[in-house]
């Protein structure tokens, strides 16, 4: 994405030579959990992920950015800190704002509707996600997520690994459930390839999360672009 189409440069054009563009590559951290950061980060281009770790060693998948928008210790904003990692998962492209110029843009209305827009409306779909893993089952879950991710009812996934972090769940209960949609004949898998099988089947199975999941298309909703 070009510097002059995103959502903010109106409100950063004044401040450019203050704000730096770091470029980092796949895998690489663009913050600790346990480091003290004193900037917000703005995607220009690429993906990052942000995650958090347990003592345990576990690791737990908070969110997965795009370009267009914010990454940095937001929730310190709402004084709390949830000590996670935020790493680039391809090679991206960022806005560096430090602390001094993020605390001027504050001063503009625009700019502060912009930022809370973003960032409350992800708090609040990760929210929605806490909610369905308590109001549906995970083979429900499943079906949904393989029916949404699929292509010629193929589904690819990148590791086991991965989709655990990527559903929330434990390597145990994403084998058991896949199992379990093998020996009914709803799949089949094949390496890190899942064919779908009983379509129709799946579509029943997860038609209640797909209802809960589906986005408001009223015109009664906040929306600044």
């Amino acid at each position: 994405m070009k510097m002059k189409d995103i959502c903010i440069y109106n409100n950063i054009k004044e401040y450019l030579d203050e704000i730096n563009i770091i470029d980092y590559h796949k895998g690489q951290y663009i913050s600790t959990g346990d480091e003290n950061l004193e900037s917000m980060f703005f995607i220009l281009s690429g993906v990052v992920k942000v995650e958090c770790i347990t003592k345990e060693g576990k690791t737990f998948l908070v969110d997965i950015l795009y370009e267009n928008e914010f990454v940095g210790k937001i929730s310190e904003i709402y004084d709390q800190n949830l000590f996670c990692d935020i790493i680039a998962t391809s090679e991206a492209r960022l806005l560096k704002i430090n602390k001094d110029t993020f605390k001027k843009l504050q001063k503009n209305p625009e700019f502060l509707n912009i930022f809370f827009f973003k960032t409350s409306k992800r708090i609040y779909n990760m929210y929605k996600k806490l909610i369905m893993k308590d109001l549906f089952r995970f083979d429900e879950l499943f079906a949904s997520y393989i029916l949404e991710n699929c292509d010629d009812n193929i589904f690819k996934f990148k590791s086991v690994y991965n989709l655990c972090k990527m559903l929330s769940t434990s390597r145990k209960n994403l084998y058991n459930t896949i199992n379990k949609f093998i020996s009914k004949g709803y799949i089949l898998k094949r390496d890190n390839s899942i064919i779908i099988l009983n379509k129709k089947t799946l579509i029943e199975l997860s038609y209640y999360v797909k209802e809960f999941r589906q986005k408001n298309t009223e015109e009664f909703k906040f929306n600044i672009f």
